[in-house]
């Protein structure tokens, strides 16, 4: 008899099923009838032990059952008798439907479907109560009596066992659905963390409304506003009036085909700026939430090396254009610079103040000419050859180059060119770092001031370069950044960022080196150590002795 208390679920179940018993009239024996019950229930633990061989080869062809398994099933269904028969003498021990309680939702039993448990529950108490007419076949009033019983027992135990089948599965659903909702919430917060994570502005617009409900991290740094700040406005009032109705159109696109993108939009900012994006657009079904979820990438970056690359592509153009009016320039050039060559062997002296003229006009056409020659040699495309180079004079032939470019910019000019050794290096290419230091330091005089060239031997094999101007200076924070490609602190059109790279990208070529020592307000020095491969060849012979 089961003495332990009952599982408040437990109690409430068996406490339910006796009164469906009792008001539908089904428990005909009261549990009152001792002596009937006692004689049924020693009969059923006498003759189970041989109705139990006939009911399992009926059930365990008709439920194809392995044969492999029958004798653990024999043993299970000899046990289960047991404790039903004692129910059934006393109907407080209720310790069968303890173990069917348990079973159903974790035993052997709760493998399988409840019609299958049932339908050898029938067989065996179809068999007992076939034992039950021939062994009282000669008290045919106690047979009946004792098939009534069993049939209302075997009644209760049926209610019972539904019901603990129904529970057992209502709570797996239960659980099953309380993992799924914790599945979820955590794929929820996972997809959440990846959105914040995500490296882009991301906006979640309602299908049907249009209207914000959520961003992202990313999306309130790069705006200024917060989650609540926009929860329930137009997506249309991020983008300037003029985009609003291509923002709406990439809505749409969405909606109708499931996904669209553009690279024409802004994102305009709390502080008013606008921020130029490639937005990527895609409808989502989640639950009864549909929204199209914006992917707003920043191109800031993408459209500045873009300006610079077709600033670098004008220049370039230009460039090649001056190259090709000098060239042009050169034959008339030569043809005046004859005629004034005859106009002073003619005048021959005799007039002293048109001879001065022919002079002026004679060293400023020299001086046009050497200019166009410049020109000329600084476009000249070249490879990678290397050749003897007199670094001070490609210095000299630079600034006599840029002269008009320097007064202009009200720049005052100091060479302090030392005695250096010629270097073994592509002329156009160290013309090209001469010419890139020297505009970057004019541009950082936009009021004018000092440009200072020094040349020094500072080796057996090395020389130094120093380009020092009086400039407004570059921030500590930004030294480390100056030689990256398309790197640029100016306004656009007044360069690419492009300069200093390809210099550091020279000097590496030829296993030279460039440092800068810059203070705003103050100016900037850049320092240039280049090997002189052939300085040995060129030095002085060693005094004898």
């Amino acid at each position: 008899m089961s003495r332990s208390p009952l599982e408040p679920a437990l109690a409430r179940h068996l406490e339910r099923i006796t009164g469906y018993l009792q008001e539908a009239g089904l428990r005909q024996i009261p549990p009152e009838r001792t002596d009937l019950r006692r004689t049924l229930a020693d009969f059923i633990e006498r003759r189970a032990p041989a109705v139990l061989e006939p009911w399992l080869r009926a059930i365990g062809a008709a439920l194809s059952i392995p044969e492999a398994d029958w004798p653990r099933i024999r043993e299970d269904q000899a046990a289960a008798i047991g404790r039903w028969a004692r129910h059934i003498a006393d109907p407080a021990d209720v310790e069968t439907y303890v173990m069917l309680s348990r079973h159903t939702r974790q035993g052997f039993i709760s493998r399988f479907p409840a019609s299958r448990f049932l339908a050898a529950q029938i067989r065996f108490t179809q068999l007992l109560a076939e034992d039950i007419k021939r062994e009282f076949a000669h008290d045919p009033a106690q047979a009946d009596r004792l098939r009534q019983l069993l049939t209302q027992e075997f009644q209760e135990r049926v209610l019972h066992i539904t019901d603990f089948f129904v529970q057992a599965r209502e709570d797996e659903l239960r659980r099953q659905e309380a993992a799924y909702r914790e599945e979820l919430l955590e794929q929820e917060a996972s997809y959440r963390r990846a959105i914040d994570g995500a490296p882009a502005c991301i906006l979640f617009v309602d299908a049907a409304a249009g209207t914000l409900f959520d961003i992202n991290h990313v999306a309130e740094r790069m705006l200024g506003y917060g989650r609540e700040e926009l929860r329930g406005r137009p997506f249309q009032d991020l983008h300037p009036p003029g985009e609003r109705s291509r923002a709406s159109a990439l809505w749409r696109s969405a909606l109708e085909r499931g996904h669209a993108s553009r690279d024409d939009l802004h994102l305009l900012t709390r502080r008013g700026e606008l921020v130029p994006v490639f937005a990527n657009a895609g409808y989502i079904e989640y639950g009864p939430r549909r929204w199209v979820q914006l992917i707003c990438v920043d191109i800031s970056d993408r459209k500045r090396l873009e300006s610079q690359l077709i600033q670098s592509e004008k220049m370039a153009a230009i460039g090649q254009l001056a190259a090709g009016i000098a060239h042009e320039l050169r034959n008339p050039l030569a043809i005046v610079m004859n005629a004034l060559y005859d106009l002073h062997h003619i005048l021959d002296g005799r007039n002293a103040e048109v001879a001065e003229d022919l002079r002026i006009a004679e060293e400023e056409i020299g001086r046009a000419q050497a200019i166009i020659k410049n020109l000329l040699e600084f476009s000249r495309e070249s490879g990678a050859e290397l050749e003897r180079l007199d670094v001070n004079e490609l210095l000299t032939r630079t600034l006599q180059l840029m002269q008009k470019y320097l007064q202009d910019n009200g720049v005052r000019v100091t060479s302090e060119l030392g005695p250096i050794p010629p270097c073994l290096a592509n002329v156009n290419a160290m013309r090209q770092i001469a010419l890139n230091l020297i505009t970057n330091a004019v541009q950082a005089m936009p009021e004018g001031g000092d440009l200072t060239l020094r040349t020094a031997a500072v080796g057996a094999n090395l020389i130094r370069i120093e380009v020092r101007d009086t400039g407004v200076g570059i921030p500590a924070e930004h030294l480390q950044d100056i030689f990256n490609p398309f790197y640029t602190t100016k306004a656009p059109g007044q360069g690419t960022g492009l300069g200093l790279s390809v210099v550091h990208s020279i000097l590496r070529r030829y296993q030279g080196e460039i440092r800068v020592a810059s203070a705003v307000g103050v100016g900037t020095t850049f320092t240039i150590d280049l090997p002189c491969q052939c300085h040995a060849e060129v030095l002085p012979d060693p005094p004898e002795g």
